[in-house]
């Protein structure tokens, strides 16, 4: 086992880049007109440090929705707060284990708060400058919140699956795709499927324009007393790198 683990980190090293900081905020948002006036405003910002050995990264999203009823009184419809941290140990390797936390608020969803801490592996299976595909597998410690007050908190074991994809166009126009899915390890009828694809076409080195999909499936979010067990939306935003 011990043999296993050396060749695990101490695997031939992909293609690095140079320690730097860096970091991104977004803002976007989407309306929609007829019978029901529905709009959508939301945030993303990102701070990551790279090296050779570590990488650290923070994210804060933010998503907040109303919509009119028939007798004009909007009504909050969404609200999302999403934090996480990843730490990746030998990041530019082919494998690296990583230790990741999430807390997640989701009033569509009936979340007063769902947190999880954990730690896995990555496999990135290609990097090169334009593209990079890599596959991820974590095991989590979960806790749920559900808005209700009567309704208890729940703990469970969760395997947490990521594919992320990326590929760049040119210098400034690339695509990228994150989808995670995530079972209990001891009822895998009950997951969270959380995706994001996004294309960013770039204005300057700096600025961008984006188009965002995101979509989230919760095989328990009904039986807490939201509505549907998925929801996406499509949002058109700007963003800043640094």
């Amino acid at each position: 086992m011990l043999g296993g683990l050396l060749a695990l980190v101490g695997a031939a090293p992909l293609p690095a880049q140079s320690d730097v900081w860096r970091g991104t905020a977004q803002l976007n948002g989407a309306l929609l007109y007829g019978e029901q006036s529905q709009r959508t405003f939301g945030g993303r910002a990102t701070l990551t440090r790279v090296d050779t050995l570590l990488e650290f990264s923070g994210a804060l999203q933010g998503l907040y929705g109303d919509a009119s009823s028939r007798d004009g009184v909007r009504e909050v419809t969404k609200r999302l707060w999403l934090g996480s941290l990843n730490a990746d140990w030998r990041p530019h390797a082919r494998w690296s284990p990583f230790l990741l936390a999430t807390l997640e608020t989701n009033l569509e969803k009936r979340l007063a708060a769902r947190y999880n801490v954990g730690l896995g592996v990555k496999y990135t299976a290609w990097r090169t400058a334009t593209d990079e595909g890599s596959l991820s597998v974590a095991l989590l410690d979960e806790r749920i919140l559900p808005l209700a007050a009567t309704a208890p908190t729940t703990r469970l074991t969760r395997w947490s699956t990521r594919l992320r994809v990326r590929h760049a166009f040119s210098e400034r126009t690339r695509l990228s795709h994150i989808t995670f899915w995530r079972p209990s390890a001891r009822a895998i009828d009950r997951f969270v499927v959380q995706s994001t694809t996004e294309l960013h076409l770039g204005l300057t080195p700096r600025a961008a324009l984006t188009v965002s999909l995101l979509d989230l499936y919760d095989s328990e979010a009904v039986a807490r007393g939201a509505r549907r067990y998925r929801d996406g939306q499509l949002l058109f935003g700007a963003q800043l790198d640094w």
